[in-house]
């Protein structure tokens, strides 16, 4: 049976010590009902970082019900695919195109609503981004 071999594994990459890992976490009360396209600004991400994990959840305080994507303004599906909305909702990074991607420029992290069926006023949207940062 063969063996292969990523490229972070040839014999010429050495293991690399020292890496800043740091997360950062977004909240939104929902203050009004969420339409179809809305869209939330969760985090601030910086120019050089690298993503390694996103995290979103909803509380389970509010009986919202449709679905929601993670991403950014290149991409609103970057990093969660649409994803059901409901009472105690938690999704994490499912798009292979997140999965380690780096910004060149300052950007945010944003929530779309993709639909909506019923009411989301009074639940709290929490987002989570986990990335190292290497300028």
């Amino acid at each position: 049976m063969p063996t292969y071999q990523a490229s972070k594994v040839a014999s010429t990459v050495q293991a690399r010590g020292g890496i800043d890992i740091t997360s950062v976490t977004g909240e939104y009360t929902v203050s009004t009902n969420l339409a179809t396209n809305d869209i939330i600004e969760m985090v601030k991400i910086p120019a050089g970082a690298t993503v390694l994990e996103v995290i979103f959840s909803g509380s389970a305080s509010v009986g919202a019900t449709g679905n929601l994507a993670v991403g950014d303004d290149g991409d609103t599906d970057r990093f969660i695919t649409s994803t059901a909305f409901t009472a105690a909702a938690l999704a994490r990074l499912n798009a292979h195109s997140g999965h380690g991607h780096r910004y060149t420029a300052d950007n945010t992290i944003d929530v779309l609503a993709v639909s909506i069926a019923t009411p989301a006023t009074g639940a709290v949207l929490r987002l989570t981004v986990i990335y190292t940062l290497q300028q």
